[in-house]
């Protein structure tokens, strides 16, 4: 008989199975170039608006953004 634990810990190992799948299967679609920039987008604008994918240098910004553009 299998119990919850098993369960839960196989399902979070499929999941995350299927997050690095889906990971590699985008890092074989993209150029070296592309990793590139991708990366240097991220590293220099770490901080990105999970409304409308922006991304800024800095929190502050963020939170100007989001109360200015977002706010209800």
């Amino acid at each position: 008989m299998i119990n919850k634990d098993e369960l839960k810990s196989s399902a979070m190992i499929n999941k995350d199975e299927l997050k690095s799948s889906a990971n590699e299967a985008s890092s074989i679609m993209e150029s070296p170039e592309e990793k590139k920039r991708r990366f240097l987008i991220e590293f220099e604008n770490p901080f990105k608006c999970d409304k409308c994918n922006e991304r800024f240098k800095k929190k502050k910004y963020l939170r100007e953004h989001k109360a200015e553009v977002h706010a209800y």
